[in-house]
């Protein structure tokens, strides 16, 4: 894919482009947490896991000062929604890969989820292309994982980057999303229609969730 062609600079206009991105991780690790204090500056010490898929959406300013917005899909971590429905996949364009730092088993398990993704999405072989970052969540908390293996992990599955946060104590979580901005501009550039980064989806198994009524072309 030809990282100049047909770039349009948005900053000259009211255009603003969307790119869609989606958390992957298991139950627990704060994908929920992220998001919130991206979307709404809150944290909730009580937050209750995802259940099924949550959406919300946020406009942010790149360096250069041009505008760009998310639309944000939070995915459940528990076993019974592993096998994601390709509806909510469809154009996605970015993805965080999470992990809790006090959670070996998390970090262990990232290895599950980048293999679904391959596995069912068949443009992704490898992350060279695709703008996909390892978060380590709750660095406030002890560190189970060796700090120079998670860096040979993410250079391994060529991550557009590895980054630690902490929802809780605000740590990064506004630079996570202003480097996944950077990079998805990189990659696709200022095109507002995306078609030619359209993710198509194969051999996953549909299932309907009943406890959820959405718009999955979110």
């Amino acid at each position: 894919m030809s990282k100049n062609k047909n770039k349009k600079d948005f900053s000259k206009d009211n255009s603003i482009p969307e790119f869609k991105l989606i958390t992957l991780g298991d139950s627990g690790v704060g994908k929920t947490s992220i998001l919130k204090r991206f979307v709404n500056q809150k944290f909730d010490e009580d937050m209750i896991s995802t259940i099924g898929f949550g959406f919300s959406s946020k406009q942010i300013t790149l360096k250069n000062g041009s505008k760009i917005k998310f639309k944000l899909v939070d995915t459940a971590g528990q076993e019974n929604f592993r096998s994601l429905n390709n509806s909510y996949l469809k154009n996605a364009e970015g993805i965080f890969f999470i992990f809790s730092h006090n959670s070996r088993k998390s970090f262990e398990n990232i290895t599950y989820w980048i293999d679904s993704i391959k596995e069912n999405i068949q443009e992704i072989n490898n992350f060279k292309n695709f703008p996909a970052f390892l978060i380590g969540n709750k660095s406030d908390l002890e560190h189970k994982i060796n700090d120079e293996e998670i860096e040979d992990f993410s250079k391994e599955n060529n991550f557009s980057g590895y980054i630690e946060t902490s929802a809780k104590e605000n740590i990064n979580i506004d630079k996570i999303f202003q480097e996944m901005g950077e990079t998805l501009i990189k990659i696709y550039g200022y095109k507002k229609n995306k078609g030619n980064v359209k993710l198509t989806v194969s051999k996953i198994k549909k299932k309907e969730n009943k406890c959820m009524k959405c718009d999955p072309d979110v």
